[in-house]
């Protein structure tokens, strides 16, 4: 049982487990653990992961999680044959979304300052490479169905929309590389800690775990484009407000730049989450979870027209004056 090998391994007597979506959380006093399963971890990532939670911390992130050294000296254990390590947070006051711009301008400041070299965690210039192999895998499915004939209704969904998709794709990789070609970095866009995929839910909640198993070290603009992706698909008719102000408290401390900004649309252009959900589909054994997959599949190619349009008028939603700046915009929308 885990709880027992939380406490034969570190010494802790857990009080009660947390409800999280994510990974297993237990409350003990006034501590919350996270338990990190690294059955496909290598040492090099851990050693990495590490030295940025203890740079977090040292910049005085409070609430940034630990590793938990266990009795024994080392940061990894066992759970009969299972490895697992052990993430400490004690700021633990409710966490609301207030000024999340802000807040995240803050943490990518901190984060811009983190020097040592990486390779594990590391996704700065890597968007073209990663995003064309998606590509080229999703297509490799896409081809095996249209062959084989769709066998239910979200294979034929995916069979009919995936054309389209690649297009949009296409299309971001494009505009990537042109970005690339046709601006220069500023300080802005010098590497720093980003998320995997920053969403509110990351931050939010009874309270506030900074979770390096969570980060990457890329461009600050992957935070903002994931983040006002979420925001969009959560307030598809009326996400203009939030966004303007998300984007106005990070300019309040940290301006993008026109590279950036760019970088950000470039995002946003490439569909990570109609790829995310035919992924999900044919890696989940739940028929529940499928359901949910082929219903959320269906709400993004319905509604298509409406990302259009809010990719066409994205600069005025977060009231960037893009002609000023020579961001230039996308044919077709």
């Amino acid at each position: 049982m885990l709880q027992e090998a939380i406490y034969k391994n570190y010494g802790i007597q857990l009080d009660r487990r947390e409800v999280s979506m994510r990974y297993e959380i237990f409350r003990s006093g006034d501590t919350v653990y996270t338990v990190i399963p690294i059955s496909e971890m290598d040492e090099e990532e851990l050693m990495e992961r590490l030295k940025l939670s203890q740079f977090m911390i040292s910049q005085g992130d409070a609430y940034v999680s630990s590793f938990v050294m266990s009795k024994h000296g080392t940061y990894v254990s066992l759970n009969g044959d299972k490895k697992f390590l052990l993430l400490a947070n004690q700021r633990l006051e409710e966490s609301r979304p207030y000024k999340m711009g802000k807040k995240l301008a803050k943490f990518h400041a901190r984060g811009r300052m983190f020097a040592e070299p990486v390779k594990k965690t590391n996704r700065i210039g890597k968007w073209k490479e990663l995003w064309e192999k998606r590509i080229d895998q999703m297509e490799a499915v896409w081809r095996e169905k249209l062959h084989s004939h769709p066998s239910n209704d979200f294979e034929r969904l995916f069979v009919d929309s995936f054309p389209y998709y690649m297009a949009l794709g296409e299309n971001a990789i494009q505009y990537l590389v042109d970005t690339e070609i046709d601006q220069d970095p500023q300080g802005f866009d010098a590497a720093t800690i980003c998320h995997e995929r920053f969403t509110n839910d990351l931050w939010v909640g009874s309270y506030c775990v900074k979770n390096p198993f969570d980060w990457v070290i890329d461009h600050a603009g992957r935070d903002l484009a994931e983040w006002i992706r979420q925001h969009y698909f959560q307030h598809i008719h009326t996400h203009q407000p939030g966004i303007g102000q998300f984007a106005d408290e990070y300019r309040s401390l940290s301006e993008p730049s026109s590279f950036g900004w760019r970088l950000i649309y470039a995002r946003l252009l490439f569909p990570v989450h109609y790829f995310e959900t035919i992924e999900e589909y044919y890696v989940n054994g739940s028929e529940t979870r499928k359901k949910i997959l082929e219903e959320q599949l269906e709400k993004y190619t319905n509604q298509s027209s409406y990302y259009e349009e809010f990719l066409r008028r994205f600069f005025e939603s977060v009231r960037v004056p893009a002609k000023k700046l020579q961001i230039i915009k996308v044919d077709w929308l």
